[in-house]
């Protein structure tokens, strides 16, 4: 089969993509302009980085008096007033620049608008969707429905819009986390497609990504954000390994594709990483020892354990982490009800149940090798932000369902198979040519109510309980 000719090329699916697409922009933009200023976490923090770079240069330097918690708290108490001075706090300025260095055009052009910042955030949101469908397309060419499943999904959790509809750097962090991805699962050869013979047939090489494209966009991930350093490197590393194995390349190969991707990332990287070490000494050279030097008055995690106990420091880490990742609004403060989150569990559970369901269906999933190593590069990179979450809450006690997002992807995925996998087991069940083609929209159907619930997200408990 022809590569234009596959389903999820047709007018009908890139039709719809925009549709998607163009509905997060349009949610996206209600939640920055409806959202009350600096009602998202380190949100004034970033903001006054994007305002340092945009009138001092690149880059500020964080310092002791970046971080006040009372006074931190109490403005979050009073729900940032009108006449609150916010310039004073700067705990973000150890981050790496690329995000600010991008936005702070956009406060030249406007004048430090916050709105106008906020919708660049989105702008980086609508990568992220479109990512997402074309990692999954890409993955299963033959159901477009499981990958419209996906982007629906991705951009359209409550939580995830509220933090890609603020000013911070996660919406890059995600965008750029999101094209590696949509890179190294063509590197690896997908779409894999019929051909003549009727056998699998991986994308031509002579039209996958080079080698350079993994290193290119690992290095400017470098130059993004710390929380996707670990993930960006599984997928761009896995991406060659597995290539290596499963085309029985030379070693000499695996070296050059290496070669490639260090000779990129590495001299990006380390822009930034010297000028750390230049700045704040060696060997912090990803600014750590500074950030935490200053960040006084944080839980930390043994205090937290010693007041309360490890199972109730496990409890509320699960509690808070799978409520926060669907919305917690706000810093934390604005939890949804019980009973949202139930519902959410519920469909959670059943979209778990089709995936199994999906996996064990004779043949149903039977994939070749290079749909195999981007599922296993997906799964490996969704381990690295896990790990990395953990690893962050040995140290503080910050429960926040969103340093998940990184594999946002990921997860969106098994949702779009988890649809398709009930799609698959209804049409054994009933049979006929007429459920056939209903029940390929499933996976869709099934995730339709996200868009709306969004949207009554924000009217019912950000807007009312955020001022």
């Amino acid at each position: 089969m022809r590569l234009e000719n596959l389903p999820y090329r047709s007018l009908l699916y890139a039709a719809l993509i925009a549709l998607v697409t163009a509905l997060f922009i349009a949610i996206g933009a209600l939640y920055a302009i409806r959202t009350p200023p600096w009602q998202a976490p380190d949100e004034p923090a970033h903001y006054n980085y994007v305002a340092q770079v945009a009138g001092q240069g690149c880059c500020p330097v964080i310092a002791p008096g970046d971080w006040d918690a009372a006074e931190l708290e109490a403005l979050k108490a009073a729900q940032f007033p009108e006449n609150a001075d916010l310039s004073g706090i700067e705990y973000e300025d150890h981050q790496p620049p690329l995000y600010y260095l991008i936005a702070s055009v956009v406060f030249d052009l406007t004048g430090g608008d916050l709105i106008a910042l906020r919708l660049l955030s989105v702008t980086c949101g609508a990568g992220i969707v479109l990512a997402a469908f074309y990692t999954a397309a890409r993955l299963f060419p033959r159901w477009p429905t499981l990958a419209l499943a996906a982007a629906i999904f991705a951009g359209f959790v409550p939580q995830h819009v509220a933090i890609l509809a603020s000013v911070n750097n996660d919406s890059l962090a995600g965008l750029l986390l999101g094209v590696l991805t949509v890179v190294a699962v063509g590197y690896l050869g997908n779409p894999v497609t019929p051909g003549y013979d009727g056998k699998p047939q991986p994308w031509d090489e002579s039209h996958r990504p080079h080698a350079a494209a993994l290193g290119g966009f690992l290095g400017l991930i470098f130059l993004t954000k710390l929380t996707i350093y670990l993930p960006g490197v599984v997928i761009a590393l896995l991406a060659v390994a597995w290539r290596w194995r499963l085309e029985g390349r030379p070693a000499r190969w695996l070296a050059s594709q290496l070669a490639w991707i260090g000779a990129l990332a590495l001299p990006l990287g380390a822009l930034w990483w010297v000028r750390n070490a230049l700045v704040y000494g060696f060997p912090d050279l990803l600014g750590q020892s500074a950030h935490q030097a200053v960040v006084v008055g944080q839980l930390h995690t043994g205090e937290f354990i010693a007041a309360n106990g490890f199972g109730e420091y496990l409890r509320q880490f699960a509690r808070v982490t799978y409520q926060s990742f669907w919305g917690q609004f706000g810093w934390m403060g604005v939890p949804m009800p019980a009973r949202d989150y139930l519902l959410l569990g519920l469909f959670s559970l059943w979209a778990l149940a089709g995936a199994v369901l999906l996996a064990r269906g004779r043949g149903v999933l039977s994939m070749v090798g290079q749909q195999r190593g981007a599922v296993w590069i997906l799964a490996w990179a969704s381990l690295a932000t896990l790990l990395e979450y953990g690893y962050y809450n040995l140290t503080f006690v910050q429960f926040q369902g969103r340093y998940l997002f990184p594999a946002m992807i990921s997860i969106a995925l098994v949702v779009g198979i988890g649809g398709w996998g009930w799609s698959a087991t209804l049409r054994r069940w009933l049979g006929g040519e007429v459920w056939e083609r209903r029940l390929a929209w499933l996976p869709v159907a099934a995730v339709a109510w996200m868009p709306p619930y969004a949207v009554w997200a924000l009217l019912r408990y950000v807007i009312p309980n955020l001022g």
